[in-house]
């Protein structure tokens, strides 16, 4: 069997800037290490595939694609869930969770938490949470971030990020 490895360098697209005389950050920046495995690999390039609601690709719309699965998207709910060992019934809905910083207006400042490690707090502070009959079963995933499981009755997979 042949190993191979596959590099996906997820949003290194970016914008030019005028202090970098009109560059991107990729195009200034020096990089050996990528120099040297373009030159020892083979590269190739893929056109942006988009799903209907998308104005441009976004991350796990083009992880998807790259595996095959663009007629398909579920979100990155279902994928974390099994990464931490949730077991999904009928019915469910699956999100990751980022939990963030608001300011007392309730607007979010930081959309990462500061990228905090310790979360167990925030998700003991939700676990057995039931609303309408729906319950919300939480797990702590990476970092920052979480499973949040909706567990009811005729739950509509109609939600946006």
């Amino acid at each position: 069997m042949k190993k191979i490895l596959l590099i996906i360098v997820d949003g290194l697209g970016d914008r030019s800037l005028p202090q970098l005389k009109n560059k991107t950050p990729l195009e200034a920046a020096k990089t050996l290490n990528l120099d040297w495995l373009a030159k020892k690999g083979i590269c190739g390039l893929i056109l942006p595939f988009l799903f209907p609601w998308e104005k441009e690709p976004s991350s796990e719309g083009a992880h998807l694609a790259l595996l095959g699965y663009k007629d398909y998207f579920l979100g990155r709910g279902p994928y974390e869930a099994a990464g931490v060992g949730i077991d999904l019934e009928e019915g469910d809905l699956a999100l990751r969770v980022n939990f963030a910083t608001i300011d007392k207006n309730l607007k979010v400042i930081d959309r990462r938490a500061g990228r905090i490690e310790k979360t167990q707090s925030l998700i003991n502070a939700l676990k057995g949470l039931e609303i309408r009959g729906v319950k919300f079963l939480i797990k702590k995933s990476y970092g920052h971030r979480a499973v949040l499981i909706l567990r009811g009755r005729n739950l509509s997979d109609k939600i946006s990020d």
